[in-house]
């Protein structure tokens, strides 16, 4: 989540990072990378990820306009948390971003806390940057670490 909460954060930065490197054609990648240790602070508990990765899946196109067009998908695999009180969580839900290199950008980050008794709590954030302003609407009970 580190890795993918930066990326997103920093929208503009990622942006500029995939359509520089973006060539003629399209291409696909795929990475993971691992998430224990990292920290998701919310109102009713603090929950810290024991276990997990998530999978990432970046697209890179270039239309016949010149214009290269790009997504990155982070989904959780098997991700598992723990609160304050030794309670067990798991990680359901994904952050999408994409844009093209004329600036319009946008993310959305929708994940869901799960334990035993049902969702706890969510992460629900949608931004879109376009014509030099950022926008966020933030709809979920837990704050992204």
């Amino acid at each position: 989540m580190r890795r993918s909460i930066a990326a997103a954060g920093s929208l503009i930065g990622v942006a500029v990072a995939l359509v520089a490197s973006a060539g003629a054609g399209a291409a696909t990648t795929h990475d993971s990378f691992d998430v224990t240790g990292t920290v998701f602070p919310c109102p009713t508990h603090t929950y810290t990820a024991t276990s997990g990765t998530i999978n990432e899946v970046t697209h890179q196109s270039v239309d016949a306009n010149g214009t290269t067009h790009f997504t990155v998908t982070d989904t959780p695999d098997h991700v598992s948390f723990v609160d304050e009180e030794g309670n067990l969580y798991s990680l359901t839900g994904a952050i999408w971003f994409g844009g093209r290199d004329d600036e319009i950008l946008t993310a959305t980050h929708m994940f869901n806390i799960v334990g035993r008794g049902g969702l706890s709590d969510s992460i629900r954030l949608v931004e879109q940057f376009r014509n030099g302003q950022l926008i966020s609407r933030d709809f979920g009970s837990c704050v992204l670490p």
